[in-house]
Protein backbone atom coordinates (compact mmCIF):
# COMPACT_ATOMS: atom_id res chain seq x y z
CA UNK A 1 0.00 0.00 0.00
CA UNK A 2 2.86 2.05 0.74
CA UNK A 3 6.09 2.86 -0.66
CA UNK A 4 8.99 5.43 -0.93
CA UNK A 5 10.36 3.89 -4.30
CA UNK A 6 7.96 6.15 -6.27
CA UNK A 7 9.01 9.76 -9.01
CA UNK A 8 7.72 12.25 -5.86
CA UNK A 9 9.52 10.89 -3.50
CA UNK A 10 12.95 10.73 -5.29
CA UNK A 11 11.61 14.29 -6.65
CA UNK A 12 11.71 15.50 -2.73
CA UNK A 13 15.16 13.54 -1.82
CA UNK A 14 16.55 16.38 -4.43
CA UNK A 15 15.31 19.41 -1.44
CA UNK A 16 17.63 19.65 1.50
CA UNK A 17 14.57 20.21 3.44
CA UNK A 18 12.88 17.01 3.20
CA UNK A 19 15.22 14.51 5.55
CA UNK A 20 14.35 11.41 6.41
CA UNK A 21 12.38 12.10 9.08
CA UNK A 22 10.23 14.90 7.23
CA UNK A 23 9.55 11.87 4.42
CA UNK A 24 8.59 9.37 6.99
CA UNK A 25 5.99 11.63 8.86
CA UNK A 26 4.71 12.90 5.31
CA UNK A 27 4.05 8.74 4.69
CA UNK A 28 2.52 8.02 8.10
CA UNK A 29 0.10 10.68 7.21
CA UNK A 30 -0.67 10.23 3.84
CA UNK A 31 -0.14 6.86 2.61
CA UNK A 32 1.36 7.48 -1.06
CA UNK A 33 2.20 3.59 -3.04
CA UNK A 34 3.54 3.11 -6.16
CA UNK A 35 3.01 1.19 -9.32
CA UNK A 36 5.09 -1.02 -10.87
CA UNK A 37 6.57 1.39 -13.08
CA UNK A 38 7.34 3.77 -10.50
CA UNK A 39 4.96 6.18 -10.73
CA UNK A 40 2.94 7.21 -7.00
CA UNK A 41 -0.47 6.54 -5.68
CA UNK A 42 -1.93 8.84 -4.02
CA UNK A 43 -4.52 6.85 -1.60
CA UNK A 44 -7.78 8.80 -1.39
CA UNK A 45 -9.35 7.35 2.58
CA UNK A 46 -12.79 8.29 3.66
CA UNK A 47 -13.53 9.22 7.57
CA UNK A 48 -14.35 5.61 7.86
CA UNK A 49 -10.32 5.01 7.13
CA UNK A 50 -11.25 3.06 3.60
CA UNK A 51 -9.20 3.62 0.94
CA UNK A 52 -12.37 5.03 -1.96
CA UNK A 53 -9.48 5.58 -4.71
CA UNK A 54 -5.89 6.16 -5.47
CA UNK A 55 -4.79 8.76 -8.21
CA UNK A 56 -2.05 8.03 -10.11
CA UNK A 57 0.14 10.38 -11.37
CA UNK A 58 2.87 9.89 -13.60
CA UNK A 59 5.61 12.58 -13.03
CA UNK A 60 9.32 13.27 -13.60
CA UNK A 61 11.44 12.58 -10.63
CA UNK A 62 14.22 15.90 -11.16
CA UNK A 63 11.30 18.32 -12.19
CA UNK A 64 8.03 16.98 -10.36
CA UNK A 65 6.65 18.14 -13.77
CA UNK A 66 2.89 16.22 -13.71
CA UNK A 67 2.04 14.51 -17.50
CA UNK A 68 -0.31 12.75 -16.67
CA UNK A 69 -3.15 10.99 -14.45
CA UNK A 70 -5.44 8.25 -14.16
CA UNK A 71 -7.08 6.53 -11.11
CA UNK A 72 -6.01 2.96 -9.50
CA UNK A 73 -10.17 1.91 -9.62
CA UNK A 74 -11.37 3.14 -13.41
CA UNK A 75 -14.73 1.31 -12.44
CA UNK A 76 -15.81 5.26 -11.83
CA UNK A 77 -16.77 4.50 -8.24
CA UNK A 78 -16.65 7.76 -6.44
CA UNK A 79 -13.73 9.30 -4.34
CA UNK A 80 -13.28 11.39 -1.43
CA UNK A 81 -11.23 13.54 -1.06
CA UNK A 82 -7.54 13.49 -0.19
CA UNK A 83 -6.28 13.47 3.27
CA UNK A 84 -9.94 13.25 4.36
CA UNK A 85 -9.07 10.43 6.65
CA UNK A 86 -7.33 13.17 9.00
CA UNK A 87 -10.81 15.37 9.86
CA UNK A 88 -11.47 13.07 12.89
CA UNK A 89 -8.06 13.63 14.11
CA UNK A 90 -7.88 17.03 14.31
CA UNK A 91 -11.65 18.28 14.35
CA UNK A 92 -10.90 21.88 15.38
CA UNK A 93 -8.17 22.78 13.37
CA UNK A 94 -8.18 24.72 10.09
CA UNK A 95 -8.19 22.79 6.98
CA UNK A 96 -5.98 24.06 4.21
CA UNK A 97 -7.74 22.77 0.66
CA UNK A 98 -6.24 22.63 -2.03
CA UNK A 99 -6.68 21.47 -5.92
CA UNK A 100 -4.11 18.58 -6.32
CA UNK A 101 -2.60 15.64 -3.72
CA UNK A 102 1.14 16.40 -4.25
CA UNK A 103 0.42 20.01 -2.94
CA UNK A 104 -1.64 18.91 0.17
CA UNK A 105 1.14 16.84 1.22
CA UNK A 106 4.43 18.88 0.34
CA UNK A 107 2.79 21.55 2.17
CA UNK A 108 1.73 19.50 4.95
CA UNK A 109 5.71 19.24 5.74
CA UNK A 110 6.03 23.04 6.50
CA UNK A 111 5.03 24.37 9.94
CA UNK A 112 1.39 25.58 8.88
CA UNK A 113 -1.41 25.83 11.20
CA UNK A 114 -3.65 23.73 9.02
CA UNK A 115 -4.31 20.31 8.19
CA UNK A 116 -3.90 19.93 4.04
CA UNK A 117 -6.59 18.21 2.26
CA UNK A 118 -7.12 18.25 -1.76
CA UNK A 119 -9.70 17.84 -4.09
CA UNK A 120 -7.88 15.49 -6.19
CA UNK A 121 -9.74 16.66 -9.63
CA UNK A 122 -9.96 19.33 -11.68
CA UNK A 123 -13.74 19.36 -11.75
CA UNK A 124 -15.03 20.03 -8.44
CA UNK A 125 -18.49 20.01 -7.19
CA UNK A 126 -20.37 21.12 -3.95
CA UNK A 127 -21.12 17.64 -2.63
CA UNK A 128 -17.47 17.37 -2.58
CA UNK A 129 -16.82 19.34 -0.09
CA UNK A 130 -19.65 18.79 2.30
CA UNK A 131 -17.43 16.78 4.52
CA UNK A 132 -16.29 20.19 5.47
CA UNK A 133 -19.27 21.57 6.99
CA UNK A 134 -19.15 23.41 10.13
CA UNK A 135 -15.32 23.64 9.43
CA UNK A 136 -13.06 26.95 8.94
CA UNK A 137 -11.58 26.72 6.07
CA UNK A 138 -8.52 28.79 3.85
CA UNK A 139 -8.39 27.89 0.29
CA UNK A 140 -5.45 28.10 -1.85
CA UNK A 141 -6.49 28.12 -5.52
CA UNK A 142 -3.97 27.05 -8.33
CA UNK A 143 -3.01 30.22 -10.21
CA UNK A 144 -6.23 31.39 -12.76
CA UNK A 145 -8.69 29.23 -10.36
CA UNK A 146 -9.44 32.09 -7.92
CA UNK A 147 -13.14 33.11 -9.04
CA UNK A 148 -14.15 29.24 -9.89
CA UNK A 149 -13.44 28.70 -6.52
CA UNK A 150 -15.53 31.32 -5.06
CA UNK A 151 -18.47 30.57 -6.74
CA UNK A 152 -17.65 26.98 -6.09
CA UNK A 153 -17.32 27.44 -2.37
CA UNK A 154 -20.45 29.82 -1.69
CA UNK A 155 -22.61 26.62 -2.64
CA UNK A 156 -21.84 24.60 0.45
CA UNK A 157 -23.88 25.77 3.92
CA UNK A 158 -22.43 26.18 7.07
CA UNK A 159 -19.13 26.65 6.01
CA UNK A 160 -16.67 28.90 6.81
CA UNK A 161 -13.95 29.88 4.24
CA UNK A 162 -11.31 32.63 3.11
CA UNK A 163 -9.74 32.30 -0.15
CA UNK A 164 -6.16 32.91 -0.48
CA UNK A 165 -5.02 34.99 -4.11
CA UNK A 166 -1.46 34.51 -3.00
CA UNK A 167 -1.03 32.53 -6.28
CA UNK A 168 -2.65 35.31 -8.38
CA UNK A 169 -0.10 37.80 -7.14
CA UNK A 170 2.99 35.81 -7.75
CA UNK A 171 4.97 36.34 -10.68
CA UNK A 172 6.98 32.97 -12.67
CA UNK A 173 5.93 29.87 -13.86
CA UNK A 174 4.70 28.88 -10.43
CA UNK A 175 0.93 27.52 -10.72
CA UNK A 176 0.39 26.29 -7.06
CA UNK A 177 1.63 27.07 -3.51
CA UNK A 178 3.98 23.93 -3.46
CA UNK A 179 5.51 24.94 -6.55
CA UNK A 180 6.29 28.40 -5.08
CA UNK A 181 7.75 27.41 -1.81
CA UNK A 182 9.61 24.96 -3.21
CA UNK A 183 11.46 27.11 -5.80
CA UNK A 184 12.54 28.80 -2.21
CA UNK A 185 14.47 26.09 -1.28
CA UNK A 186 17.99 25.22 -1.60
CA UNK A 187 18.19 21.89 -3.49
CA UNK A 188 20.44 18.98 -2.42
CA UNK A 189 24.08 19.15 -3.67
CA UNK A 190 25.07 16.38 -5.98
CA UNK A 191 27.94 13.81 -5.37
CA UNK A 192 30.36 16.53 -7.51
CA UNK A 193 29.39 19.61 -5.51
CA UNK A 194 29.92 17.78 -2.12
CA UNK A 195 33.48 16.74 -3.22
CA UNK A 196 33.70 20.22 -4.40
CA UNK A 197 32.64 21.79 -1.12
CA UNK A 198 35.22 19.04 1.33
CA UNK A 199 38.10 19.81 -1.11
CA UNK A 200 37.23 23.80 -0.64
CA UNK A 201 37.14 23.53 2.87
CA UNK A 202 40.55 21.59 2.71
CA UNK A 203 41.88 24.27 0.55
CA UNK A 204 40.37 27.90 0.44
CA UNK A 205 42.49 29.41 -1.90
CA UNK A 206 40.67 26.76 -4.58
CA UNK A 207 37.17 28.70 -3.56
CA UNK A 208 38.85 31.39 -5.14
CA UNK A 209 40.27 29.73 -7.76
CA UNK A 210 36.65 28.34 -8.74
CA UNK A 211 35.10 31.69 -8.26
CA UNK A 212 37.92 33.59 -10.37
CA UNK A 213 37.98 31.27 -13.37
CA UNK A 214 34.06 30.91 -13.14
CA UNK A 215 34.72 26.81 -13.18
CA UNK A 216 32.11 24.50 -12.56
CA UNK A 217 31.90 20.90 -11.42
CA UNK A 218 31.79 18.71 -14.47
CA UNK A 219 32.44 15.42 -12.82
CA UNK A 220 35.13 14.11 -9.95
CA UNK A 221 37.20 10.95 -9.46
CA UNK A 222 37.42 9.44 -6.23
CA UNK A 223 40.77 8.01 -6.59
CA UNK A 224 43.97 9.67 -5.31
CA UNK A 225 47.76 8.78 -4.98
CA UNK A 226 46.79 8.15 -0.99
CA UNK A 227 43.79 6.21 -1.46
CA UNK A 228 44.21 2.69 -2.14
CA UNK A 229 41.88 1.68 -5.06
CA UNK A 230 38.98 -0.46 -3.81
CA UNK A 231 37.64 -0.95 -7.49
CA UNK A 232 35.97 -4.57 -7.16
CA UNK A 233 37.62 -6.99 -9.72
CA UNK A 234 34.04 -8.84 -9.89
CA UNK A 235 30.74 -7.58 -9.70
CA UNK A 236 28.14 -9.28 -7.59
CA UNK A 237 26.40 -11.77 -8.69
CA UNK A 238 22.57 -11.54 -10.19
CA UNK A 239 19.74 -13.20 -8.92
CA UNK A 240 19.16 -15.18 -12.26
CA UNK A 241 21.99 -18.37 -12.35
CA UNK A 242 22.17 -17.77 -16.07
CA UNK A 243 23.14 -14.36 -15.76
CA UNK A 244 25.55 -15.51 -13.37
CA UNK A 245 27.34 -17.53 -15.98
CA UNK A 246 27.48 -14.75 -18.33
CA UNK A 247 28.40 -12.31 -15.81
CA UNK A 248 31.58 -14.52 -14.52
CA UNK A 249 32.73 -15.51 -17.89
CA UNK A 250 33.25 -11.50 -19.10
CA UNK A 251 34.92 -11.32 -16.53
CA UNK A 252 37.01 -13.93 -15.90
CA UNK A 253 37.97 -12.64 -20.09
CA UNK A 254 38.23 -9.47 -18.78
CA UNK A 255 40.80 -10.33 -16.30
CA UNK A 256 42.92 -12.61 -18.56
CA UNK A 257 42.83 -9.98 -21.28
CA UNK A 258 44.34 -7.56 -18.71
CA UNK A 259 46.97 -9.43 -16.84
CA UNK A 260 48.41 -10.54 -20.43
CA UNK A 261 48.97 -7.09 -22.58
CA UNK A 262 49.17 -5.47 -19.07
CA UNK A 263 51.54 -7.14 -16.58
CA UNK A 264 52.63 -3.83 -14.96
CA UNK A 265 49.43 -2.36 -14.56
CA UNK A 266 47.91 -5.28 -13.43
CA UNK A 267 50.38 -5.18 -10.07
CA UNK A 268 49.42 -1.52 -9.53
CA UNK A 269 46.93 -0.90 -7.25
CA UNK A 270 45.88 2.58 -8.74
CA UNK A 271 44.98 0.63 -11.89
CA UNK A 272 41.86 -1.21 -12.82
CA UNK A 273 40.18 -2.65 -16.23
CA UNK A 274 37.55 -0.89 -17.64
CA UNK A 275 34.97 -1.49 -20.33
CA UNK A 276 37.50 0.70 -22.86
CA UNK A 277 41.00 -0.87 -21.52
CA UNK A 278 43.56 0.13 -18.73
CA UNK A 279 42.28 3.14 -15.92
CA UNK A 280 45.44 4.29 -14.31
CA UNK A 281 44.52 5.89 -11.36
CA UNK A 282 47.70 8.31 -11.40
CA UNK A 283 47.38 9.66 -14.63
CA UNK A 284 43.82 9.63 -14.40
CA UNK A 285 43.38 8.27 -17.68
CA UNK A 286 43.67 5.23 -19.72
CA UNK A 287 46.67 3.96 -20.88
CA UNK A 288 47.81 2.15 -24.05
CA UNK A 289 47.61 -1.65 -23.77
CA UNK A 290 50.66 -3.55 -22.67
CA UNK A 291 52.44 -0.25 -21.29
CA UNK A 292 52.81 1.07 -18.15
CA UNK A 293 53.49 4.43 -19.00
CA UNK A 294 52.57 6.47 -15.68
CA UNK A 295 55.79 6.53 -14.31
CA UNK A 296 54.95 4.07 -11.55
CA UNK A 297 58.02 1.40 -10.95
CA UNK A 298 56.59 -2.12 -11.40
CA UNK A 299 58.27 -5.31 -9.60
CA UNK A 300 60.89 -6.80 -11.30
CA UNK A 301 63.21 -9.28 -10.32
CA UNK A 302 66.82 -8.22 -9.46
CA UNK A 303 69.39 -7.80 -12.27
CA UNK A 304 71.96 -10.76 -12.12
CA UNK A 305 75.31 -9.19 -11.32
Amino acid sequence: MTSFDNAFFKYLCGFIWFDQDRLEALMKQYPIGATEQGEPIFWHINSENKITNGRILTMDSETGKVYDDSWYYQDGRPTCMFGEHLLGAFPSQTIALVTDEQTAAVMSCFPTPYVWLAIGKEKAIPSDLLPLEGKSVVVFPNKGEYSKWQEMLQAVPNLQFHISDVMEKTQGDCHTIAQMVLSQQPLRPTEAETALMRMEDANPNLALLVKALDLEVVGFSPISDNVKDETPKTKPTSKDPKEDVIIQSILLAQEERWHGRNPECHKCKLSHEGINGTFCGKLHRYVEHGKGDCGIEAEKPPAPE
